[in-house]
């Protein structure tokens, strides 16, 4: 037997183990990850599913306003919008946890948003002229 011999026989069993450990180590890190990743697109289905929700319900009432013009209370509105989120998705709102105030604003601010598509209405114009007549009026 050679020293070569003897040095593998040696080395061998150490490059071994290290190289279970390092194949262990990297498994293990991936399998830690995993979970992580899997939590953050259930998060972005969850929420996706809520904003779905938010626009159908706001198509809902749209379609009851034009319908029934007299009932064009906002409260009321946002109100049947976060009822018909609650019922479509409830899974999103366990998960996600908004408050029912949350739920309310999201609903008034995406049939805000419709509204306003419907009407042509451009708020952020609206806004840039009346600063601009502020600014030069001053």
């Amino acid at each position: 037997m050679s020293i070569i011999d003897s040095m593998q026989n040696i080395l061998q069993p150490i490059i071994v183990d290290y190289a279970v450990w390092l194949i262990l180590a990297v498994l293990a890190w991936f399998f830690r990850r995993l979970p992580e990743r899997w939590r953050i697109d259930i998060e972005a289905k969850h929420r996706e599913a809520l904003h779905w929700a938010l626009y159908t319900g706001v198509g809902l009432v749209i379609d009851n306003l034009q319908r029934h013009p007299s009932i064009a209370v906002p409260d009321r509105a946002a109100g049947e919008i976060v009822d018909y989120v609650r019922r479509s998705v409830p899974g999103a709102i366990r998960k996600l946890g908004p408050s029912q105030e949350q739920l309310e604003q999201m609903a008034r601010a995406k049939l805000q948003e419709r509204l306003d598509a419907i009407t042509g209405r451009d708020r952020l114009s609206e806004a840039l002229a009346h600063a601009t007549g502020h600014i030069g009026g001053t």
